[in-house]
């Protein structure tokens, strides 16, 4: 299951909603929307924050593949600054 899938049941499961999940995790609320649409890959530190505030492992929310992708072109952004 994709990230943004998962993110959605867990979060779903836990009767938040994405202002809730934003509140507890310290992740803007528009950022998980868009982490829940799929147009935005996590971080490390995102999924760690997002996996605390759900109560789950990282590993349980992103694979670590997702989060390299992302890493990685985070860096890539900031080589380009």
């Amino acid at each position: 299951m994709a990230f943004s899938e998962t993110l959605r049941r867990l979060r779903l499961e836990h009767f938040f909603s994405q202002a809730e999940l934003a509140r507890r995790s310290g992740v803007h609320a528009l950022t998980i929307t868009r982490l829940e649409s799929g147009r935005t890959a996590p971080s490390t530190r995102t999924v760690r924050a997002l996996a605390e505030a759900l109560g789950v492992q990282p590993l349980e929310l992103a694979s670590p593949q997702e989060v390299a992708e992302a890493d990685r072109r985070e860096r890539n952004r900031e080589l380009k600054r």
